[in-house]
């Protein structure tokens, strides 16, 4: 866990984030100097939603792809939603293939050749990546897909850069990403198709995956209490 504290800390990282939120201030600058109103983006997005019905599969190639760059994956399953509204349950199953899908290709990624990079680069200064005790690695992978705040493209190349067991990282992850991404793909087409049940279960699905984070914290937090009480006892 100090590792990823470092990681975090490190000023590089923390340069990295700045210039992200720096280019998105821009982004939204440009947006209002250019002009662009709230007629102009509806047209847009009429033009969007023609082109995504008519080629699902660039709508499934963006779900796969686009959530390893430092783009909201929930815009991405809510714009899902919204385009495959009639189709609901489908628009689901697809989403949580497309999850499967990037959650697998960015842990690779950071496993092999940016690991290797990144011990490549450490080696003339003798530095070697520390080895996670394998009792830490259910803990790491639950701490990092319920700490709110951290994107999901980063979890994935953290969980993947520190090597957690593949077969332990996919199931957890699908467990605590899958049931948000699901209710949020619902919402989308229940609020598009002007449906009260579709917005409930989606709405209901969300607030049951806040509250299963929020226990599995607690246990963590106890856990860790415990542990820290029985290291005091044996002292």
């Amino acid at each position: 866990m100090m590792m990823i504290r470092k990681i975090l800390s490190n000023r590089r990282v923390r340069i990295l984030l700045g210039v992200m939120l720096v280019a998105l201030a821009i982004a939204g600058v440009v947006t209002w100097r250019t002009g662009v109103d709230l007629a102009s983006l509806k047209g847009m997005w009429k033009i969007t939603e023609a082109y995504l019905k008519l080629h699902p599969l660039a709508l499934f190639l963006a779900l796969v792809f686009l959530p390893g760059l430092p783009i909201p994956t929930s815009a991405l399953l809510l714009t899902a939603g919204v385009v495959w509204r009639e189709q609901p349950a489908m628009a689901c199953l697809v989403c949580l293939l497309a999850l499967i899908l990037n959650l697998t290709w960015t842990y690779w990624l950071a496993a092999g050749p940016a690991r290797r990079l990144i011990e490549k680069l450490l080696a003339a200064t003798g530095i070697q990546i520390p080895q996670l005790p394998r009792g830490d690695h259910l803990k790491l992978i639950l701490v990092m897909r319920l700490t709110p705040g951290i994107p999901l493209f980063l979890q994935n190349y953290l969980l993947g850069f520190l090597r957690a067991p593949f077969a332990l990282y996919l199931p957890i992850s699908i467990l605590c990403s899958g049931v948000i991404a699901t209710g949020i793909v619902l919402s989308g087409a229940g609020l598009s198709n002007g449906s009260p049940k579709g917005m409930i279960v989606g709405m209901s699905l969300i607030s049951a995956s806040v509250i299963f984070t929020h226990l599995i914290r607690s246990w963590l937090a106890k856990k860790k209490l415990a542990k820290g009480s029985d290291s005091e006892v044996s002292l």
